[in-house]
């Protein structure tokens, strides 16, 4: 397993760097795009992948479910994959270019200035989109594979690169499959002169695991009393 993992990052990477991409502002990409909408994919059906759009900002052409090609791991297209969200920007009835800001819905921190560029954007399945908002926003996993929701506790998080405290919504962004952001159970039920903190969590952009020693565990801990 860890063998084919490695293989599928490798040859990822490898396609990866041999795009040339154009340097293309949003508003760019957006003029140059027939569709941008934010869908899941719900299954796979022989070489094809079953979509639903959740919000859509732009395109007359497609439905509420329609389909793409699944591209294979080696192709110099966006390969989608089932069980997961994405923002996908294309030209109907074309591959979806991997230079283009198509990327898994995690990973996209601009969808504010999509909606500031189209007033009119249409909310097709409003359940599903209010859930994956507010878990984006709101729900974290821990290495261990533990969720914690920051609006039910009173939660600390340790940069680990900036050694400082910060809130949850100012910790750097998750911008990619190479660098997830990674969070470590440091402490719990944490007692401050003001606060009593549920969870005391380490936080690191890493394309790999921290070793949560006792002198990280001390900064950690230490840097709630500054």
């Amino acid at each position: 397993m860890k063998l084919n993992l490695l293989f599928f990052i490798v040859i990822w990477a490898s396609v990866s760097r041999s795009q040339k991409c154009e340097d293309l502002t949003l508003e760019q990409e957006v003029y140059m795009s027939e569709n941008i909408a934010l869908v899941q994919s719900i299954g796979v059906i022989g070489d094809s992948v079953q979509l639903q759009v959740l919000k859509k900002w732009k395109g007359d052409s497609i439905s509420n479910q329609f389909s793409l090609l699944q591209e294979s791991v080696t192709s110099k297209y966006f390969r989608l994959d089932s069980g997961k969200t994405y923002l996908l920007l294309w030209y109907h009835g074309f591959s979806i270019d991997r230079c283009s800001r198509t990327s898994d819905y995690k990973y996209v921190h601009f969808e504010y200035l999509l909606d500031e560029l189209f007033k009119t954007h249409e909310y097709v399945n409003v359940p599903i989109y209010d859930s994956l908002k507010y878990r984006k926003k709101n729900v974290l996993k821990t290495v261990s594979g533990q969720e914690f929701d920051v609006k039910k506790g009173k939660y600390a998080f340790y940069d680990i690169e900036s050694g400082e405290i910060n809130a949850f919504n100012e910790l750097p962004k998750e911008t990619s499959f190479y660098y997830p952001r990674r969070f470590y159970i440091i402490d719990t039920k944490v007692e401050t002169a003001s606060f009593i903190y549920d969870v005391v969590f380490a936080m690191s952009k890493s394309h790999q695991k921290e070793i949560i020693s006792n002198d990280l565990k001390k900064r950690a801990l230490q840097s709630l009393f500054k």
